[in-house]
Parts: C-alpha cells; structure tokens; sequence
C-alpha cells in the first residue's frame, strides 16, 4: 500500500519558493509606489501597493489551500498503510520474519521512506542473518533518522558479520556519540 507516485499530477512549488514570490511581489508594490509617490512613475502609489499586498495575500492562500488539499487526500492511503503496519507488526511478534519483511518491504516502497518499516524489516533480515540488506535498510534509516543509537549499533554488527571492519568501527563511534534510544515498541 504504498502511496501512488504523484510524478506528472501537476506543478509543484516547495512552500519556501511560495514566500519568496509573495516576498517579491510585496517588495516589488512597495518600489512602484514609492516611485509613484516621487512622481517618477505615473501610478496611484497607495492603490499599488494595496494590489501588491492583496496578490501577495491571493498567492499564499491559493498555495496553502492547494497544500492542504493534496495532503487530505492522501489520508485514506495513510489509515491503510497503519493497518498493514500493524499486519507486520504481528507476523514480527510471532517471529514470522518472511512474512513480516513481506509487509515492512512493501511499506517501505521503492523509495525507502517509511521510517519504522525500514527499521523492522532491518530486524527481520538480522534474523535471518541476511547483512547486506541489514546495511542497506539500516543505511536507508539512517538516511531518515541519523541520530538513532541501535540502528548504528545494528549497521555496526553487520559490518562486523561481513567482515567490514573499518566500516564497523565508525558505525559504532557513530553510535557510542549517541544517548541510549528508548524505543517503546
């Protein structure tokens, strides 16, 4: 159940792009309304700056509704993938560790982004002693959450079980600069 690709479903403006328009477009009102003041350009000064200041305002809402609307509509897709979750979850409790990296690998998807997906199916492949994807998930985790203690432990005995020594060595300085992880799961 991972969410569908979003590739060609129209045109997309990170939100710091957004406010540097609305920046500009305010800036830009302030400039010819201070050279409509000067008499330098033949504009109503204040009714300029009133229609750059409402632009300014019509770009961020339109941006924020239209944010807000891909967001909602990814919910549905969300509750799913809980409850696929916590399908895994089960198969890993009784040690169904084929079963469960099914369900923590489909989570996870192409673009290994689902954070406690890529941990458990990290947990899976160490018992089945398979280290290269233990380093490939751990890396991939470590790519989301950098500051995780046990997973830099756990990139470290893999290395260790490949006999990558140098690596295994600063996956575990990595970790000893590290506070103990409290995880609750």
């Amino acid at each position: 159940m991972t969410p569908p690709e979003d590739e060609g479903s129209g045109i997309r403006f990170p939100p710091k792009y957004i406010g540097i328009l609305a920046m500009a477009i305010v800036f830009g009102g302030i400039i010819v309304a201070w050279l409509s003041a000067q008499a330098i350009l033949p504009f109503n000064g204040p009714m300029v700056l009133g229609m750059a200041i409402l632009a300014a305002t019509v770009v961020v809402c339109c941006a924020s509704t239209l944010m807000l609307g891909s967001v909602a509509s990814k919910m549905p897709e969300y509750g799913d993938m809980e409850i696929r979750f916590e399908e895994g979850m089960v198969y890993f409790g009784n040690e169904e560790w084929e079963n469960a990296l099914l369900v923590f690998t489909e989570l996870a998807g192409p673009k290994l982004n689902h954070k406690r997906a890529l941990y458990y199916a990290a947990r899976c492949y160490e018992q089945m002693d398979d280290w290269e994807n233990v380093k490939k998930y751990c890396n991939a985790y470590l790519s989301l959450k950098p500051k995780d203690r046990e997973v830099w432990e756990m990139l470290s005995d893999a290395h260790k079980r490949l006999f990558e020594y140098s690596e295994a060595e600063y996956a575990q300085e990595k970790a000893s600069k590290l506070p103990e992880s409290e995880k609750d799961d």
